[in-house]
């Protein structure tokens, strides 16, 4: 949007600082932005390889998962919790005081934060299987039937 701004045909040609001004009040931000725009624009003219890339949050927070014991502990309660389990019911677990004491938590974790546990715990959202059949030609009843009825 800079470079659009410097060099948009037909109207008057703004200059460099100018340009990054108007930037930055579209991105409702002030100079600050702008000199961050000019510095950026001109390390990009110097290196075409010099591009801005953000650092917020990469690398820089662990996962409560990366806690092993608490992690076991994530897994016994949802096999305890039996065949049908939710995200949910890993905010609940975590919302428990006794647990968050015994793994020094200060508050839950969000219902999305679950829902990505689960992924990486393996857990799969599938649809339970309606109408199946189940083949019954090794019950006894069924073998007995065969073997003295149908064919003797």
């Amino acid at each position: 949007m800079l470079l659009w701004i410097f060099t948009r045909p037909g109207l008057s040609r703004s200059t460099w600082i100018s340009a990054s001004l108007q930037t930055a009040v579209a991105h409702e931000a002030g100079p600050s932005l702008a000199k961050t725009l000019r510095r950026w624009t001109c390390a990009f003219i110097a290196d075409r390889h010099c591009l801005p890339f953000e650092t917020r949050g990469v690398g820089s927070k662990m996962s409560l998962l990366d806690n092993d014991e608490l992690k076991a502990d994530i897994i016994a309660y949802l096999q305890g919790v039996g065949k049908y389990v939710r995200a949910l019911d890993i905010v609940e677990f975590l919302s428990d005081p006794r647990v968050q004491i015994q793994h020094a938590l200060h508050k839950t974790i969000g219902l999305s934060t679950a829902q990505t546990w689960m992924n990486e715990l393996g857990y799969r959202w599938a649809k339970t299987p309606s109408g199946q059949f189940v083949d019954g030609h090794e019950r006894d009843d069924v073998v007995k039937y065969r073997m003295d009825v149908f064919l003797p």
